[in-house]
């Protein structure tokens, strides 16, 4: 007899735990869906834009920049190897974030950030080239690289005791 009372008020409290749970999952999930969606995918920054011409003429002026495509972009000085720049550029991706509040506010912009790595490939100097006008999407990109190192000694890449890279984040909502 006691058998069935234990069974009996198991199956009831899992009812009723069941119960009083669902409204907590119907409120989640509405959540979820009312968040907007944010789009973040990998890009190469054209040569038009990355390239002095041949001429000794400046950069392309503001106006004439490409459109603004979302993602990250990285080129670093001396002969890197392209599969270092490769790597260092998934381990960035794998942590850089759209901001929330910066979401909320719709801001978008382009941050290049310039920073230094030793040869262990550790961070050793950072800092914003050209600002994206946003205190935040600019302080997003400087921690997505601080937070993804290191990134691999550089005795691999054929490069001195430091390489620099610059990086191109671009924030863009859809």
């Amino acid at each position: 007899m006691s058998s069935r009372m234990i069974v009996s008020l198991s199956v009831s409290a899992l009812l009723h735990g069941l119960i009083l749970a669902q409204p907590i999952v119907i409120f989640a999930k509405k959540v979820l869906e009312e968040a907007p969606p944010v789009r973040v995918r990998l890009v190469s920054i054209p040569q038009e834009f990355l390239a002095v011409p041949k001429d000794g003429g400046a950069r392309p002026e503001r106006d004439q920049e490409p459109a603004l495509e979302e993602g990250v972009s990285f080129t670093a000085e001396g002969g890197v190897a392209t599969g270092y720049l490769d790597r260092l550029k998934i381990k960035i991706f794998k942590v850089w974030e759209y901001p929330e509040e910066a979401i909320l506010r719709g801001e978008e912009g382009k941050v290049s950030i310039e920073f230094v790595l030793n040869e262990k490939g550790e961070l050793v100097d950072i800092g914003v080239v050209k600002s994206s006008g946003s205190p935040r999407l600019d302080k997003a990109a400087l921690e997505a690289v601080a937070e993804a190192q290191p990134f691999g000694p550089l005795e691999e890449t054929g490069v001195g005791k430091t390489l620099k890279v610059t990086g191109l984040f671009a924030y863009v909502l859809d």
